[in-house]
């Protein structure tokens, strides 16, 4: 091949990549999404695996020095095990980290003959838990993922060493609504879709138009199905624990954003007054989601308090 065939060839390949680039931006949001997600799996140094409970499959990430103390994270209603992926790189450094995906969310199957309520899912964690390995461990979580942990340490105290709470659900407040409420107006469109990110978020991120289209049509068509666990939580077991959470005497760390609209600060101030010597810490100018919003901080929160 000649010179200018050469010279030809290298001047054209960044418009070509810039091509395929744009193809995948617009074409295949699903590709970047999942390009950014592999990012986030190598910088927090995890694996994706999957454990068969009762035959139900559960995908988790798992990373960490196998002889580390161990850490368990559970995600949110609506969201998935990639929630706690950016925080999960300061914490494997220390940490054999564990973050499971709640049975009903992210990939797992929708199994309209199973209970998603939090006990169930508490009985199928414990299960996992105990196959995997894990008997002595710290376990968070957010929203309703914290609200499932708190249930867990209520069931199985000897079990976990410390508890962490993040924007945690499964109390009720006198100034607040009623606990995973029915959605007054089912998401039907991208606006729907925004005004529930902006209450997640104290300063919502920017999200590329096509990726923001493609996370809506997602989110529409999970709307149903997140309806069906909403009720399933309601009408189980461990829905409220206001009455039990002062028997929770494990170490407990409370975090919450300032901004939260989802799950009010008072909520976080419920539990604080009622499990004995837990910390409060209140982040500012945050929302639902600490671990997204600032990952680093929050894993400075929780490898503090762990150390402690």
């Amino acid at each position: 091949m000649n010179k200018r065939k050469w010279l030809w060839i290298g001047g054209m390949l960044p418009v070509i990549l810039g091509l395929v680039g744009l193809i995948i931006y617009f074409a295949f949001p699903q590709l970047l999404l999942g390009m950014v997600r592999m990012g986030y799996e190598r910088n927090a140094r995890v694996t994706a695996k999957k454990v068969i409970v009762d035959g139900y499959p559960i995908s988790y990430y798992e990373g960490g020095k196998a002889d580390a103390p161990k850490l368990i994270l559970i995600h949110g209603f609506g969201d998935s095990k990639i929630s706690f992926l950016q925080t999960a790189k300061w914490l494997t450094k220390t940490y054999r980290v564990l973050i499971p995906e709640v049975p009903g969310f992210g990939t797992s199957p929708h199994d309209t003959k199973r209970s998603y309520d939090i006990a169930s899912q508490v009985t199928i964690f414990h299960k996992m838990f105990g196959k995997l390995g894990y008997k002595k461990f710290a376990l968070g979580g957010n929203s309703m993922g914290g609200h499932i942990a708190a249930a867990y340490t209520l069931r199985h105290p000897k079990e976990v060493s410390k508890l962490i709470l993040l924007n945690a659900a499964g109390v009720k407040a006198p100034q607040t609504g009623i606990p995973y409420a029915p959605g007054r107006h089912p998401m039907k469109s991208q606006k729907d879709f925004l005004t529930f990110l902006k209450k997640c978020f104290y300063k919502l991120p920017s999200i590329p138009g096509p990726v923001l289209s493609f996370l809506t049509k997602q989110a529409i068509k999970n709307a149903k199905w997140n309806q069906k666990i909403g009720d399933d939580i309601r009408k189980g077991r461990d829905y409220l624990l206001n009455a039990k959470v002062a028997n929770i005497t494990t170490p407990t760390l409370i975090l919450w954003g300032d901004h939260d609209r989802i799950v009010a600060p008072a909520i976080g101030k419920v539990y604080h007054a009622q499990i004995k010597d837990s910390k409060w810490i209140m982040m500012k100018k945050c929302g639902h989601l600490p671990q997204n919003e600032y990952p680093h901080k929050t894993a400075k929160h929780i490898l503090s308090f762990l150390k402690k």
